[in-house]
């Protein structure tokens, strides 16, 4: 009868072990928790990341651009070949139907001129497209008159 009273006492000194685990993991996953609910991904970021390390290829599109006789602009399909060119050339896989909205929402931006809205084309092709990324594109095109 005496032993029954040691093993009971043994079975209690694990559970006071579990006890003092918990407060060890409790805070060390809090931070990891706070971490990726405090960066959220933007459409501007997610470039920045398809772009990093092809440094050679932009400056070869840039010179590709610099080439371009100023009536090719004009051409829509001239525009979706560069579009398709340019992608290929940075290695970056663009469906299909990315690019026929990338060459409707040129066609619409320079049907205008230079006086097209920048808001109202994101709105209307850019259903992805947040805030910040929103305001750089800004950035990159010159103030309308209106």
């Amino acid at each position: 009868m005496a032993n029954q009273p040691n093993k009971r006492k043994r079975q209690a000194s694990p559970k006071a072990g579990v006890k003092r685990q918990r407060p060890i993991e409790a805070p060390s996953a809090t931070p990891e928790v706070e971490t990726v609910v405090s960066k959220k991904p933007n459409s501007m970021d997610n470039l920045k990341n398809n772009l990093s390390g092809k440094r050679k290829a932009i400056f070869e599109i840039l010179d590709d651009v610099k080439k371009v006789n100023p009536n090719d602009w004009k051409d829509a399909n001239q525009v979706e070949q560069m579009a398709k060119s340019f992608a290929n050339k940075l290695g970056l896989p663009v469906p299909e139907q990315r690019i026929k909205q990338f060459v409707k929402a040129y066609t619409d931006a320079t049907k205008n001129g230079p006086d097209a809205s920048v808001d109202e084309l994101v709105k209307k092709y850019g259903k992805n497209v947040d805030d910040k990324t929103l305001k750089e594109i800004k950035k990159f095109v010159p103030k309308s008159k209106g």
